[in-house]
């Protein structure tokens, strides 16, 4: 998506053309992924000649809310507690992060 967010009315050649290395995928798994966001109502899509071309139609925070939210609501029943908990059990989280979590959770309560 973010691909297609930086270049509005794109097709899959021009998506498929862009990923590289640990992104990249076969053309008609970019092809299936991008069908699958029109489902969603992430994508429209509009035909010229041969060429389908596919148009954004979900800004960028708007679909990380929804996707975050279904995530949690399906991987932790809803909670972000239990999400959190999660995170600081798998101790990837360093220091830095841990006082930035700590900062947004104080401007948060201000």
């Amino acid at each position: 998506m973010r691909i297609i967010w930086r270049n509005p009315q794109i097709s899959v050649k021009d998506v498929h053309s862009q990923l590289t290395g640990k992104d990249e995928r076969a053309y008609t798994t970019v092809q299936t992924y991008m069908e699958r966001m029109v489902d969603k109502k992430f994508l429209a899509k509009h035909k010229d000649g041969k060429v389908n071309f596919y148009i954004p139609i979900i800004a960028e925070n708007d679909m990380l809310e929804k996707e975050t939210n279904s995530f949690v609501e399906k991987a932790f029943k809803g909670s972000f507690s239990n999400l959190a908990a999660f995170l600081f059990d798998m101790d990837t989280i360093d220091e830095d992060d841990l006082n930035k979590l700590k900062q947004l959770i104080k401007n948060k309560e201000e």
